[in-house]
Formats: C-alpha cells, sequence, structure tokens
C-alpha cells in the first residue's frame, strides 16, 4: 500500500476568455466511504462517516448543490466506476447548460494497498483512477484519498505501511496539488473518540473555519491543509500507529490560492468571541463531533455550522465545561467564557493496588465551586456553607429565607425575605422583600 494517501490534483486548462469575470462556476463532488476491504483487510467503521461528513461542508459551505453531489457507501469497483459515469454526465449537462467553469472534487475514505483502492475484495488500480479523474470534463479537478491499514484503539486503513503514492509525471496539467495525509512509511488512522479518521476530522474542522487564520470568511486550500497537518501530527503522536505527518505539493501556476469553502454561505454561524480560549469540542444534537478547534484568546473565531442544537466542550488548565446552545436560521451566534459551566471529571481507581483518584468538585469559568442547589436560612446558615465552606460558590437554584452566596451562574433564587450574592446574578431572582447582587 502506498498507504496513507491523501491526493489532491487540480487540472487547470487555459483558453477562457479575457472577459470571464463573469463566468458561472459550477462545481461538482463524488465521495465514496467503504469501510470493507475484502477478506483480509480488518473491516472499518468510520469510512462511510468521514465520505458523508465531507459531503455536508461541501454542500453547506463549498458550493455543492444537492443535485451536484454523489454519494457513494460501500460499493465495489463497478459502483465507483459508475459514480463517475453520473458526475461525467453532470459536468457534460453543466457546459451545455452555460457553465463556463466546471470544478469536480473526489473524496475517497477506505482501504488501499501500493497498487490502487481496495473495495470489498476488489482493486482498482491508481492508473486506472487517474484516467477516470482526466476523463471527467472539468476545469479543476480536486481528489483526496485517505486511506491505510489497521489497528486497535486507532484503526489503520488498508494494510502495511508502504511509501505514499504520488501522481507522476506524465500528467499534463496547467497546474497540480498533491497531497498525502501521512510520509512515505506511515498509516492513516481512524479514531472511535473521534468517529472518524484524524485527517478527514480536522480537515472538516478546518474547512468549517478553524482553519481560516487570515479571518475573512472563506477557507484556502493552503489553510485547510496547514490546519489539519498540525492538528493531524499533534493528535496522533501518541496512537499505536504513530505520528502521522500529512505531505503535499502543490503547484498552481498563474494562479491564487484555492478557496475551498465560504463561511459566509451558511444561514447560521458559531462565533467564539475574543476572550475564549481552550480546546473546544462542538457535538450537534445526536452527539456527532462536528469540530474541534484549539481556540486562543484575543481574536475572535467564526465557525461555520448547519441551524440546530449543539453542545460544546471546552478544555482549558486541566478543567472541563460545557454549553448547550441553538444556532437559528439567519443570526450568528455568540459563545463568551460565561457561557460554560464547569463539569466534574469522572472519578477513577488504580489497578493493581493503589487508591482511587478524588473525583474533581466542578468549577466554574471564574473559578467558583459549582454547586447545584442552596437551601439557606441565612447566607451563613446554608447547603452551601456546610458542603464548600468559605469558598466562592455559584449556584443554580437557591431556595430560602435569605439566600446569599457568591453567584447565581444562569438559574432561579427564590428567598422569602430576600436574595444577597456577593456577584453577579445570571437569571431570575425572587423575593417578597429584596434583591442585591454585587
Amino acid at each position: 500500500m502506498r498507504a496513507p494517501v491523501v491526493l489532491l490534483l487540480l487540472s487547470l486548462f487555459a483558453g477562457l476568455p479575457a472577459h470571464a469575470e463573469a463566468v458561472a462556476v459550477r462545481r461538482l463532488a463524488l465521495l465514496v466511504g467503504v469501510n470493507d476491504g475484502g477478506p483480509e483487510r480488518v473491516r472499518l467503521r468510520y469510512a462511510d462517516t468521514d465520505a458523508r461528513a465531507f459531503s455536508q461542508v461541501l454542500s453547506e459551505l463549498g458550493g455543492v448543490l444537492p443535485q451536484d453531489r454523489v454519494l457513494l457507501t460501500d460499493v465495489d469497483r463497478a459502483g465507483v466506476l459508475a459514480g463517475f459515469e453520473r458526475v461525467r454526465k453532470l459536468a457534460e449537462g453543466a457546459r451545455s447548460s452555460g457553465a463556463r467553469r466546471v470544478e469536480v472534487l473526489l473524496y475517497y475514505s477506505g482501504h488501499s494497498d501500493d497498487e490502487g483502492l481496495l473495495l470489498k475484495g476488489e482493486r482498482m488500480d491508481y492508473g486506472e483512477l487517474r484516467r477516470a479523474l482526466q476523463g471527467l470534463p472539468a476545469d479543476v479537478r480536486i481528489a483526496v484519498l485517505d486511506s491505510c491499514a489497521s489497528g486497535a484503539f486507532a484503526r489503520r486503513k488498508g494494510g502495511v505501511a508502504r511509501p505514499a503514492f504520488l501522481v507522476d509525471s506524465g500528467i499534463q496539467v496547467k497546474g497540480h496539488a498533491i497531497l498525502t495525509s501521512s510520509s512515505a512509511d506511515e498509516a492513516s488512522q481512524e479514531s472511535d473518540r473521534l468517529g472518524g479518521s484524524f485527517f478527514t476530522h480536522h480537515l472538516v474542522s478546518g474547512l468549517r473555519g478553524a482553519a481560516d487564520v487570515t479571518h475573512d470568511g472563506r477557507v484556502t486550500l493552503t489553510e485547510a491543509y496547514q490546519f489539519a497537518f498540525h492538528e493531524t501530527l499533534a493528535r496522533t503522536e501518541r496512537t499505536q500507529g504513530g505520528a502521522q505527518h500529512p505531505n503535499y505539493d502543490i503547484e498552481l501556476a498563474g494562479t491564487g490560492d484555492l478557496v475551498m469553502t465560504d463561511l459566509r454561505a451558511t444561514t447560521a454561524g458559531l462565533v467564539l468571541t475574543e476572550p475564549l480560549e481552550g480546546r473546544l469540542f462542538v457535538r450537534d444534537a445526536v452527539g456527532t463531533l462536528v469540530v474541534e478547534v484549539q481556540k486562543a484568546s484575543g481574536r475572535a473565531t467564526e465557525l461555520g455550522l448547519a441551524p440546530g442544537a449543539y453542545r460544546a466542550r471546552r478544555e482549558l488548565g486541566g478543567s472541563v465545561s460545557e454549553t448547550a446552545f441553538t444556532l437559528k436560521e439567519g443570526s450568528r451566534t455568540a459563545l463568551s467564557p460565561g457561557d460554560f459551566l464547569g463539569v466534574g471529571r469522572e472519578a477513577t481507581v488504580m489497578r493493581g493496588g493503589g487508591g482511587g483518584q478524588a473525583p474533581q468538585p466542578a468549577l466554574s469559568p471564574e473559578g467558583r465551586r459549582r454547586l447545584p442547589v442552596n437551601v439557606s436560612l441565612l447566607p451563613g446558615m446554608s447547603t452551601n456553607t456546610l458542603q464548600a465552606g468559605n469558598a466562592s460558590v455559584e449556584n443554580r437554584l437557591a431556595v430560602g429565607f435569605i439566600n446569599g452566596g457568591t453567584a447565581l451562574g444562569g438559574g432561579l433564587a427564590m428567598g422569602l425575605v430576600g436574595n444577597v450574592y456577593d456577584a453577579e446574578v445570571r437569571g431570575l431572582a425572587m423575593s417578597l422583600g429584596f434583591n442585591h447582587a454585587g
């Protein structure tokens, strides 16, 4: 196997007229995910998931219309060739309907060896793949192949790790770019924690805005690759398969960088505000990890996501906090440090003797002890005092004669006589007498 392969090939043709500034661009996509590489290969779990994730980001942000996507899962060689034929007809139709520029994207996730793709026990060799790509009537051709070996906790894809496959010099192009998901003697890996392959996960995160280092609302090929490179390397250094070092070779004469996604294309968006920092994991309503980003403070970051309900987990300096939010059609939603609530880490017991690791108390982003409920007679005579002593405490629900504490964190305080808090009150404070904050 020239195992871990992510190959990007762009064929740029001359002949566009000088007045082509306003030409229509049509972008088509063939997306293939095959878990079954044959009886001698470990069945993958997430190749089809990878293909769907790549398909979704192209649809939402990459300018690919639903009718211009061909998504294939667990197909054999004949199925892939049939997919190429469907895309060829779409490209011809785009030309005949007046499109002056046609771009085609191929994505593959699955098994491979040193001769080609392994599809349910059949091989599609790289020469045949190149010919199929060249046969598409397009101005730009992009192919991304994420494939290779097998493993346990981080399964390798495709077989024995060998040098990465590169396009030979015989292909006549005006420009080309070659990306590999790892170096010559390394293997690509997929992860149960991510629910997909490392490279595709980070590439998709980058395309959703994590890679937009210029903050212009667009993610270019170079930005997406550089983000995927650094994140893939950092997250695979301690896996069983070893560190992956994605590589590339890009030669595009006479052109600017290729824009892969436009964050302004989505009708909803998530803004990570300037003071927010840490590693953030964003999951959708069904728990699928859709974006992972290391956010630095000092500059806002926008992520392109579809409208819907999400949860975000934040890891910073050994502490963990979470928040839930909903992205609405036609608006941008901002997340700040104060939106996150601290959660306790799971207590564990070390095997082979020794004591257990005590569970860490849940902390708010401001470092306050998080106690969900407080029952009090007076501020100094309460369950807060019994559990936390004189420590700073933040509650979600407080009930008593006179409630008191450090802060109310987005909940409800009901005091018969009053509510007294040293810091802010986020939520609703109700009493027959008085309410005081700060």
